[in-house]
């Protein structure tokens, strides 16, 4: 016997802040936290781009988006890497990451259009993409900047359970990050956009979560 019943929609940032503009206000000033006042986030991010940058040639174009207040940046430059670009829509974070050195750009990581097509080896985007408003429009602006087969490094809590922090976390019910199955949910959310999966781990050093290595289609 089939049955007529259509899947339920999937809860979008939408359903959560209507407005863009109490977004923006949640995500700047709300929710905003700072990595630098928490030595073990500061010392998570400094793990994860030790353990998987290690290898990764030194003049290779990155972008770190959603950088914060720096602290991945000033791991970049300890660890040798030349070429570098941080985006940070909040002013006090942006103020904080310029310390160190790198070029430091005030942008909506929906709206990457200060970055010519294909002109990143590399995109770096930790604990971001979860408070994306429209996660897949992110996403299609990392497709867009990277080079052909270019490099997009992602790190998101993960499983990202309940609705306590729906105002911060908005996007994982697109993302698929909510959903207890190894991943499998996000990685096909990431495949349907036009990346292709390297690599994918889990750790629990700072919080759960979920490190993936996807190659641009």
């Amino acid at each position: 016997m089939s049955s007529n019943l259509t899947p339920s929609p999937v809860k979008t940032y939408q359903d959560i802040v209507p407005d863009y503009q109490t977004y923006v206000g949640y995500q700047t000033d709300k929710w905003a936290s700072h990595e630098i006042t928490v030595p073990k986030w500061e010392q998570g991010q400094q793990r994860y781009l030790h353990a998987v940058f290690a290898e990764v040639p030194r003049k290779l174009r990155i972008a770190d988006i959603a950088c914060g207040d720096g602290v991945g940046l000033r791991h970049f430059k300890q660890m040798g890497f030349t070429d570098v670009v941080g985006v940070e829509l909040n002013p006090s974070k942006l103020d904080m990451a310029e310390q160190s050195g790198y070029q430091v750009v005030e942008r909506d990581m929906h709206d990457l259009c200060c970055f010519e097509a294909q002109s990143f080896d590399i995109v770096y985007s930790s604990h971001s993409l979860e408070h994306a408003y429209q996660p897949s429009k992110v996403l299609a602006e990392f497709h867009r900047i990277l080079r052909p087969a270019g490099a997009l490094f992602v790190v998101l809590p993960y499983p990202d359970m309940g609705d306590w922090n729906d105002e911060a976390h908005g996007a994982k019910y697109e993302l698929g990050t909510n959903i207890k199955d190894n991943g499998a949910s996000v990685v096909q959310y990431f495949e349907r956009a036009g990346f292709k999966l390297l690599s994918s781990s889990f750790d629990s050093f700072r919080e759960p979560e979920i490190w993936l290595k996807f190659e641009k289609n």
